[in-house]
C-alpha cells in the first residue's frame, strides 16, 4: 500500500486578506483533507472555516501537538500516513516546520517514506530577509534570545562578533510585548556600524521593513506596538 502524503499548510501571518498571501490552489488541496496535525485545534478549525465556510469540521480528525509534552504528537498521525491517508500539517501562523515544532512530524514522515508536499505561503523569516538588503547567501536563524542577563547580553555580543567575522546575517524573533526590549538591547550591546533590519507586521496593514545601522537606530528608535516582528542583524 502506498503511503499518504503529508501536506505542509501555510497559515496567514497578519490581518491581510487570504488572496494576498495564500493561492487558491491551497484551498483546493486542504478541502479534501480530513486528518490534521496541528499546534492548536481551536485555531486550526478557525482557519479551515475561513478558507471554506462549509468545511466538514465534524468529519475531520485533529491531532494536537502539546508544548507541555515537548510537542509530542500522536503516533496515529504516522499510522494514518502508513495506511495511505493524506494528512495536513498546520502551525499557529506562518510556515509549518520552519521555526516551528512541526518539523518533528515531517522528520517522521520522511523516515517512513511518505511524500511531503510543501504548499506555497508566507514565511515572515524569508520575506524579512529578502527585503532587508542584508546577506541572503549566508544566514542563521537564532530563534529567541535568553530572557535574562548576563546570558542575554553575552549572547548578543557573541553574535555581533560572529557577524563581524563571517558576514552572515542573524535572524531573531521575540514575543511581541518584548519587541522594544530586544531592539534596545541590540542598540546597547552591538557596534554602531552593524545593521539591524526591523520587519514589522509582515504582510499586514501596518507592515514596515526598515534596515539601518545601529548608530542610526540609536538616534531615531523604531516605535513598536504589540505586533509580531522579525529582527535581522548583519553588515
Amino acid at each position: 500500500m502506498s503511503r499518504g502524503k503529508l501536506y505542509i499548510i501555510p497559515i496567514h501571518i497578519s490581518d491581510a486578506g487570504f488572496d494576498k498571501v495564500l493561492p487558491h490552489y491551497n484551498t483546493l488541496v486542504v478541502s479534501k483533507l480530513r486528518v490534521f496535525a496541528v499546534e492548536k485545534i481551536k485555531t486550526a478549525r478557525q482557519f479551515l472555516r475561513k478558507i471554506d465556510r462549509e468545511f466538514p469540521i465534524d468529519d475531520s480528525v485533529f491531532y494536537e501537538q502539546d508544548k507541555h509534552d515537548q510537542y509530542a504528537f500522536h503516533e496515529d498521525v504516522i499510522n494514518a500516513l502508513r495506511a495511505g491517508t493524506d494528512v495536513g500539517l498546520m502551525s499557529e501562523s506562518g510556515y509549518p516546520a520552519v521555526a516551528d515544532p512541526g518539523y518533528l512530524i515531517v522528520a517522521k514522515a520522511q523516515e517512513i517514506g511518505a511524500e511531503v508536499v510543501p504548499l506555497v505561503g508566507p514565511s515572515s523569516l524569508l520575506m524579512a530577509l529578502a527585503a532587508s538588503g542584508l546577506n541572503g547567501q549566508g544566514f542563521t536563524f537564532n530563534g529567541y534570545l535568553p530572557v535574562k542577563d548576563p546570558e542575554r547580553s553575552k549572547r548578543i555580543k557573541f553574535i555581533a562578533d560572529l557577524i563581524q567575522k563571517t558576514g552572515y546575517s542573524q535572524l531573531f524573533i521575540e514575543t511581541p510585548y518584548r519587541n522594544q526590549s530586544i531592539f534596545d538591547d541590540f542598540v546597547k550591546h552591538c557596534p554602531g556600524n552593524l545593521k539591524l533590519c526591523v520587519a514589522y507586521d509582515v504582510t499586514g496593514t501596518h507592515e514596515q521593513i526598515q534596515t539601518k545601522t545601529l548608530q542610526e537606530w540609536k538616534k531615531a528608535p523604531f516605535k513598536f506596538d504589540k505586533v509580531p516582528a522579525v529582527f535581522i542583524l548583519g553588515k
